[in-house]
């Protein structure tokens, strides 16, 4: 990630927010881009009607507010979805050491289209209706990466957009039909 490459030259801080506590607010100036080191952040965005819609959830070693990187306000309202632990990057530091160093700016990229890509793959993923195509798409796309998820069910459930019991129930499916191998932390499509 290149927040960790750029640890050792950008100044930072970390921070400890309590579940349910906000990072910032939609329409807050943007000063930080974040990156999450440990638990998860919800982004938020309010409709017109003020409606609050989940946009995004990050996880631990995911960067977030990246898109406000050349915007004055936060589009949307990041709040913690349980104890997390952020670290904080002055935004027109980073800008600074990106253009003074293009193989950092290369690296932000290939992360951003990194990001951009497994966005597409998930709504992709999203837009299946069959519960056990959705479940094994996600499945086969995840362990196509060097790492295992270690995401909890009910996190994995939300990020693919399935009620949590159905998401469970579709894994007993797959695993008394032999498609997945499952333990406590880890699941394994058995086909590949």
């Amino acid at each position: 990630m290149i927040y960790s490459e750029l640890h050792n030259i950008l100044s930072s801080k970390t921070i400890h927010l309590k579940s349910g506590q906000y990072l910032f607010t939609q329409g807050d100036s943007v000063k930080n881009i974040y990156c999450v080191n440990k638990g998860r952040i919800k982004l938020v965005r309010d409709t017109f009607e003020g409606t609050p819609i989940l946009i995004h959830v990050a996880y631990a070693e995911e960067s977030i507010a990246e898109a406000s990187l050349f915007s004055k306000k936060y589009h949307c309202s990041a709040m913690a979805g349980t104890n997390t632990e952020v670290i904080v990057y002055s935004k027109d530091e980073l800008l600074k050491i990106l253009q003074e160093n293009p193989e950092s700016m290369m690296n932000l990229l290939k992360q951003l289209t990194t990001q951009v890509r497994d966005l597409r793959m998930l709504n992709e993923t999203k837009s299946i209706y069959s519960a056990k195509e959705k479940v094994l798409t996600y499945l086969s796309t995840e362990f196509h990466r060097d790492k295992d998820s270690d995401l909890p069910l009910k996190d994995i459930a939300q990020k693919i957009g399935m009620a949590h019991e159905t998401f469970y129930r579709t894994l007993k499916i797959l695993e008394n039909n032999g498609k997945i191998k499952r333990n406590k932390s880890h699941i394994k499509l058995t086909n590949l």
